[in-house]
């Protein structure tokens, strides 16, 4: 069996392509964005033969400034390729909240002044207990009328109304708060792709390497031109 000789880089990039999507197999926002990194797997893996595969008529210097501009390149299409991966990963997660909020009506109704009088007046118990009636309940605008009030106003500290709002939600729309959180690991496995090829990128663009080819080659066609010019 050949050895395989691609970059490293490469090799990963590929690697987190083909596994990033393995608890949502069929969701179209994680399919997307494990297309993008399949992409950007294709365009480093392209990069990496040229730079292995140097054709017999460039010179050392030329096929590392042919590399360069390539790699120059590739680093805009990665940027470009980050911010598109962010804007999908961006709407997939809205679209979940949305469901979530389809299930869960956490806004505060006609209501909310009356219920949090009303609240205020119980003791810690009875407190619990109807908070409690009314996560079980998916009772959203009335929790609401509590959760989302300061706590001033609404008899209970910060981390309890956080508490109360992430457990009806977790009661309720439990299967897309898993979703959320799948999303935010394929989101976490195509930010760490686009480093490995950003990082890929900038090692065959060294800017102290490819300024001294440049030089050489423009102070090269320099005097080719002085040669030409006094012979005329």
């Amino acid at each position: 069996m050949a050895r395989d000789t691609r970059d490293p880089m490469v090799k990963a990039i590929e690697a987190i392509g083909g596994r990033m999507v393995k608890d949502l197999p069929d969701h179209p926002t994680a399919r997307q964005l494990q297309g993008m990194v399949n992409r950007l797997h294709g365009a480093t893996e392209a990069l990496d033969r040229v730079m292995t595969n140097r054709n017999p008529l460039d010179t050392p210097d030329a096929h590392a400034l042919k590399v360069a501009k390539m790699a120059r390149k590739l680093d805009t299409e990665i940027l470009a390729s980050l911010n598109q991966s962010g804007r999908i990963w961006g709407e997939g997660i809205q679209a979940v909240q949305r469901r979530i909020d389809e299930k869960v009506d956490l806004r505060p109704d006609a209501f909310a002044t009356e219920i949090r009088g009303a609240f205020r007046g119980l003791d810690s118990k009875a407190k619990a207990a109807l908070l409690k009636e009314l996560v079980e309940g998916n009772r959203g605008p009335e929790l609401a009328a509590i959760v989302r009030a300061p706590s001033v106003v609404a008899g209970i500290s910060d981390k309890e109304k956080a508490d109360y709002e992430k457990a009806i939600v977790g009661k309720h729309a439990a299967a897309e708060i898993d979703e959320q959180e799948k999303l935010g690991e394929v989101f976490e496995a195509m930010v760490v792709a686009h480093r490995a090829a950003t990082d890929f990128a900038k090692r065959l663009t060294d800017p102290d390497k490819v300024a001294t080819i440049e030089r050489g080659a423009a102070q090269a066609a320099a005097a080719g031109a002085a040669f030409d010019q006094s012979l005329q």
